[in-house]
């Protein structure tokens, strides 16, 4: 296991994890990735916790022509390239990028007024997900190229900012009386 928290400006601390799984998971089963993880929103009657936690915490959007003004919008497309096709099983493309089963199964979830289904979920640990509920977003790799590109999340540093804490005279309000720089860790320097 390999991982590494960001603290990103728009909210809570964000973590990206690297597990490997024992045993031979080079050319996996679809089944055994779906056995893992899934894209697909539980059924409301069966499965009502998962339903709101998927609804929760798991589904995208809306965006695209539903929403343009979304954050994720960038050149009037879906950064994130949401909604998703629908997929009656798992695929895993020569590039070694998995197209996760997304049935068109008639299970949706309300947000702003509009349903979306299982096209806006993103792929998630049902387990992980009833444990922590929080968003955990859960992908399958395995080919070398993609591992690289994980790489560059959990071995980015921190972002840097420069900042500098000035004090005022308060008798005669006429600007700044000392300047303190502050560095990298948070000290303050002469």
């Amino acid at each position: 296991m390999l991982y590494t928290i960001e603290f990103q400006k728009r909210g809570l601390p964000h973590i990206h994890i690297l597990l490997w799984l024992e045993g031979n998971s080079r050319d996996p089963w679809p089944s055994f990735i779906d056995s893992i993880i899934t894209a697909d929103i539980p059924d409301r009657v069966s499965d009502p916790l998962g339903y709101s936690l998927v609804d929760e915490f798991m589904v995208h959007g809306p965006c695209g022509e539903l929403n343009k003004k979304c954050p994720c919008m960038k050149n009037n497309k879906c950064s994130k390239f949401f909604p998703k096709a629908y997929q009656q099983s798992t695929i895993v493309g020569e590039d070694g990028f998995v197209q996760y089963r997304r049935p068109e199964s008639g299970s949706y979830v309300e947000r702003y007024g509009v349903r979306l289904d299982s096209g806006w979920v993103v792929p998630y640990n049902l387990s992980l997900l009833k444990r922590f509920r929080a968003h955990i977003n859960v992908e399958w790799c395995n080919k070398t190229h993609l591992i690289k590109y994980l790489f560059k999340y959990v071995t980015k540093g921190p972002d840097r900012a420069r900042a500098v804490i000035e004090s005022f005279d308060n008798d005669t309000h006429a600007g700044p009386s000392q300047q303190h720089p502050v560095g990298n860790d948070g000290t303050t320097q002469p």
